[in-house]
């Protein structure tokens, strides 16, 4: 049972009550799927023990981390998760639909993204970049060994030779607990003046709006890790390896099956396209370039892949005939 493996038994280090805690907001996530009235389901992919499955399941089911946000240093230990439902996940619901809308009906010729738009966009993407696992494991394994080091000179520094004689050593073996490095991270990464730092990189780039004219056959995916991050030259992709103020990254985010923004730095070659085509929408059709982009979000997923229908129909059902 998926269920029993991503979240929905076993015991809580954080108390009895838990919740699930979506990486990826529910609310983007229903837009990749069909209601059947009740609910909304989504076709979804996974590799589990090298092997790929396919099932379909609520959107209520998938996506997320049981207590993967909970803390210690805060009264409230569902304070970022009630973080991120209040000033993220929230953009998802109306904002982008009325983003999506305003997109839709705009003529191709005129600016279908505003400035307050591409202020929502870039909060929404931020966070998804900065909320993920991957990320906060890459900061735990990476970044924060460098930081704590010279932490931990500095401390030194403030001691009597008396002390450091006898406890240097064990001082630098001291490692604070992952739970608190979560914490740490979190704080560091949301705190309001580098949020909104991160935000203006994005805000201030070249925005080009895709319309997916293969929809229908072809549409844009999505997953628990739906940023993608992009070098111009790069064969790496992701945030730590592009970084995000990058004169050559690119990054990339279907807001919906038919639609996806790219976003470029104004810095990088691709500049020169800013006065003509920023904030435009452009009608898609290459198939291959929708190929390369889902198959690089799918690969790079925590857990599960999103699959519009009709094309998980579709792969479902040539699967059953391969294994026939």
């Amino acid at each position: 049972d998926l269920r029993v493996c991503y979240g929905k038994a076993g015991s809580d280090l954080m108390g009895n009550d838990y919740t699930d805690q979506h990486i990826v907001p529910k609310r983007y996530l229903d837009r990749f799927g069909v209601s059947d009235g009740k609910r909304t389901m989504i076709g979804t992919r996974i590799v589990k023990k090298d092997e790929v499955k396919f099932f379909m399941d609520s959107t209520t089911n998938v996506g997320y981390i049981k207590n993967y946000y909970d803390v210690t240093d805060k009264d409230d230990p569902k304070y970022w998760e009630h973080f991120f439902a209040r000033e993220i996940d929230a953009l998802c619901g109306h904002d982008m639909e009325n983003i999506i809308a305003q997109i839709t009906l705009s003529s191709e010729k005129a600016i279908a993204l505003s400035g307050h738009d591409k202020e929502m966009l870039s909060k929404i993407i931020v966070a998804q970049l900065m909320r993920i696992p991957e990320s906060i494991d890459y900061v735990k394994k990476h970044i924060y060994p460098r930081v704590s080091a010279q932490a931990k000179e500095q401390a030194l520094l403030t001691l009597p030779e008396s002390i450091l004689e006898k406890y240097r050593e064990r001082l630098m073996r001291v490692e604070l607990p992952e739970q608190y490095q979560k914490e740490v991270i979190l704080n560091h990464t949301f705190a309001p003046e580098n949020f909104e730092r991160y935000c203006k990189i994005l805000q201030d780039g070249l925005w080009l709006v895709y319309i997916n004219t293969q929809q229908g056959h072809m549409p844009f995916l999505t997953s628990d890790n739906p940023v993608l991050v992009e070098g111009i030259g790069k064969a790496e992709i992701g945030l730590f390896a592009n970084g995000l103020a990058n004169p050559t990254t690119c990054i990339f985010y279907p807001l919906s099956p038919e639609i996806a923004v790219a976003i470029y730095n104004k810095r990088g070659i691709m500049g020169v396209l800013y006065d003509e085509y920023d904030g435009r929408k452009l009608l898609l059709s290459e198939t291959k370039f929708i190929i390369d982009k889902n198959t690089k979000i799918m690969e790079q997923a925590y857990h599960h892949c999103f699959i519009p229908q009709p094309l998980f129909d579709v792969i479902v059902s040539e699967k059953c005939n391969k294994n026939r």
